[in-house]
């Protein structure tokens, strides 16, 4: 799709983009000139504490725990669960 820039050097995405209005986009100009948009959200500088790599890297690693999930009604139950858990690796 061909589009034009105007006097303010901005352009305007087909509606079929999925962006929209406020999104934030991380642009990248390539050295061959080509400009690459890819969608963003944004992370609360509160929150950056969570997205270092060892934090992702725990997060993923406990989406892939194989472990069953277990449900503690107690504060002794979660306990117990912490402590036979710790001891497996």
């Amino acid at each position: 799709m061909l589009v034009q820039t105007d006097s303010r050097r901005r352009i305007t995405l087909p509606l079929n983009s999925g962006i929209k209005a406020g999104d934030a986009l991380d642009l990248e100009v390539l050295e061959d000139g080509r400009i690459v948009l890819v969608p963003v959200e944004p992370v609360p500088r509160h929150q950056l504490w969570a997205w270092t790599a060892e934090n992702k890297g725990a997060i993923v690693a406990s989406l892939t725990d194989p472990r069953p999930s277990i449900v503690v009604e107690s504060e002794k139950e979660a306990s117990a669960v912490a402590d036979r858990w710790a001891h497996e690796d």
